[in-house]
Parts: C-alpha cells; structure tokens; sequence
C-alpha cells in the first residue's frame, strides 16, 4: 500500500518527510539496511547478512507499494533516508487475518528528534485503516529506550522468548513479545 507524502516537524527544528519508499530509493534503501545494521545488535541481522541485490530489494519495495496487506513508511531528513517502518500481516489465513506484526529502525545520527514517534503514529493508522485488529512486535529484551517508546503508543508485554537471539560474542538476549489492540 503507498502511504501519502506527510510533513512534519522534528524536536530539532528540521522538517521530515514520510512517505513510501520508491524504486527509485532502492539503493538508498540497501545502503540505509547495511548501516543500521552496523549501529546497533538490536536488528534481527548483521550488516553481512543485507545481502538483497538492486533487483531483489526493487522487487520488494514495489510488492509492498502494490499490496493491501503491507505498508513500507521511510522518513527523509534534507533528503536523506532516515528511519523506516514497516507493517504486514501475519498470515492470509483467517484465523490470522487480524494480526500484524511491524519493524522500525533508524539511523544512529537521527535518535532522539521524533523520528520514531511520527513513524510508530503513521504505521498504527496505517494499520487500523487496512482492517487489522491487533498490532505485533518483537523487541530484544535489553532495548529499554523502544520498550518505553513502544508503551508510551500503547504496546503490552504480551510474552516471551529465552534466548531467541544469539549475538556473534555467544552471549543471548531474550525477545519481548509486544502488541497493542487497535
């Protein structure tokens, strides 16, 4: 689904863009994978392992651009991508059809200036208005600074998983299962 271009103003004073990533920003979009990756061990994956090609990463961004089921917002500070957020369904099946699970992420440089606010608000409407009823995520368990962004937009510890990630140094950080009614 293509999310409509919306400006806002950021803590800092500069202005944000969000809006659905293009094909055009294919390769914006590998190179903003591969950094965020690098910056924290908070990502499900290790920037060696953002390996889609142009091809693979365009046909994704115009899947999601096409579908009814799925959104992609990224946020453009001066023009470059800073933050993006995605939402899809857990499942066609309709046992599952109510649910959705999101991921978000932003660049190191751009933490603390409403990023992350304006892009958990868009992706709840976005959610809402697509029919789903409930909106999932997972977060690592020693990420406090987005589990209290998480609570401040309504999400709940709905449940856990030990050990769900395993960091290269052998050490694990559980998953907190969050999710909030919509």
């Amino acid at each position: 689904m293509e999310f409509t271009n919306k400006e806002i103003t950021l803590k800092d004073g500069r202005s944000c863009l969000l809006r659905s990533p293009s094909l055009s920003d294919t390769e914006a979009m590998l190179q903003y994978l591969k950094l965020t990756s690098e910056e924290t061990y908070f990502m499900l994956r290790y920037p060696e392992e953002a390996c889609m090609s142009a091809e693979e990463e365009a046909v994704f961004l115009g899947n999601a651009l096409k579908s009814r089921t799925e959104v992609m917002i990224a946020a453009f500070v001066e023009g470059e991508l800073a933050g993006n957020a995605g939402v899809r369904g857990v499942s066609g099946f309709q046992k599952l059809k109510h649910r959705a699970v999101f991921g978000i992420s932003i660049k190191e440089k751009y933490w603390n200036i409403g990023i992350g606010s304006a892009l958990l608000t868009e992706i709840i409407g976005q959610t809402k208005a697509m029919g789903y009823e409930q909106l999932e995520l997972g977060v690592f368990s020693d990420n406090a600074k987005a589990r209290r962004l998480y609570e401040r937009f309504g999400f709940e510890p709905w449940g856990a998983v030990k050990n769900a990630y395993k960091l290269k140094d052998g050490t694990y950080r559980d998953e907190i299962l969050m999710g909030r009614m919509l």
